[in-house]
């Protein structure tokens, strides 16, 4: 029996990972649940799994359920110290930097993909992503391929990126996207935050700054290519001139299972590939006059010290401004680039200097845009 803290829990990933806990309610127990706040899903999630431990951000209301509530930092380090074989952060965008910080701060094994929390603590928490499983898929699929290989071995790695719903669209009509444009991914079913940055390539900006983090891989090693079809989820090229791939449907059970099952694999409830119906695969060279945040990303990523922390948290402002409707989705790029232009900051060294950038960054929005 696994025992896990699910942190998101009525977001994508946390319902997704509960579709998996149903699967095997003898292999894994489910001992705390989390979200931002009491809402009626996370009760019915608490009813049926009945954890030992309920965290919420804010308490918005009184519930009566048997479960220990905990809220705030203080709860934060407590259930970062809880006894349990793999945490699972699914929670959205900078609101994970938090949690991800105790939880490896105490050694614990974490499963995420909140790439988010990877990038603003990669200065300051480098040496314990070790304990991280990754749960993005193409990550994963980095993380799968190179299973009993030396990471001295490897030429490069390849990210894939689908393109988004605007892959074709020229860029003439950029200004005129709506945000229901934009959140409807042709083949992931994901988060609006996430959606968003895969619509403007962003998303696949940030895997570059999160790979060099997570798999200790320099810049200069990372390629992204463009593949629509969304089979192919990552590729790692050897030295020799091999390159192994990791391959599936995309289903985001599928890494989210294997980074509970790991070491062994567990059968899912997803569709197998049939190559025979697939006919092609595509790939594309980025378009970075289209998509000028991938090029961005990588830049910003290089750079290193306080501005792959400034680009995420910028991001997620302006992202959040156009699904408000206050800017149009071509204005994306223009204010993430404002933001970076106006803010300087020392290298962070603890939590505290990466909270300090992120409230820096809140203000130098603020200055712009009025």
């Amino acid at each position: 029996m696994k025992t896990i803290a699910l942190l998101g829990s009525t977001g994508s990933i946390g319902t997704q990972t509960l579709e998996i806990v149903r699967k095997y309610p003898d292999r894994i127990k489910v001992k705390l649940l989390s979200a931002s706040k009491f809402s009626d899903l996370l009760l019915q999630q608490v009813e049926e799994f009945k954890p030992e431990y309920v965290y919420v951000a804010d308490y918005n209301r009184d519930v009566d359920i048997k479960s220990k509530i905990l809220t705030g930092d203080e709860g934060l380090i407590e259930i970062s110290q809880l006894d349990v074989d793999l945490f699972i952060n699914g929670i959205s965008g900078i609101a994970g930097i938090k949690p991800t910080y105790y939880i490896l701060k105490n050694g614990k094994k974490l499963a995420t993909a909140n790439k988010e929390s990877i990038i603003c603590l990669g200065e300051i928490l480098k040496d314990k992503y070790r304990d991280i499983f990754p749960i993005d898929s193409e990550h994963s699929a980095i993380f799968q391929c190179l299973i009993g290989n030396k990471i001295e071995n490897v030429r490069r790695i390849i990210l894939t990126a689908s393109g988004g719903p605007f892959l074709f669209t020229p860029i003439e009509e950029f200004s005129s996207i709506t945000v229901k444009e934009a959140l409807n991914h042709p083949k992931w079913s994901m988060g609006k935050k996430i959606s968003i940055d895969s619509a403007t390539l962003m998303n696949k900006g940030l895997e570059i700054i999160e790979a060099h983090y997570l798999f200790n891989i320099p810049y200069t090693k990372i390629d992204v290519v463009i593949h629509p079809d969304s089979i192919i989820h990552g590729m790692v090229e050897f030295i020799d001139g091999s390159i192994v791939s990791n391959m599936s449907n995309p289903d985001m059970r599928i890494p989210i299972s294997y980074a509970i099952s790991y070491p062994e694999r567990w059968e899912t409830n997803v569709e197998f590939l049939d190559f025979t119906m697939l006919g092609k695969l595509e790939f594309f060279s980025p378009d970075y006059e289209k998509f000028p945040l991938l090029k961005l990303a990588r830049e910003y990523g290089k750079k290193g010290s306080y501005y792959p922390t400034v680009l995420t948290v910028a991001d997620e402002i302006v992202v959040n401004k156009f699904l408000e409707g206050e800017i149009n989705f071509n204005e994306i790029p223009e204010y993430i680039v404002k933001i970076l232009e106006n803010i300087k900051f020392n290298s962070p060294k603890d939590l505290e200097d990466i909270l300090n950038i992120i409230e820096e960054v809140k203000e130098v929005f603020q200055k712009i845009s009025n």
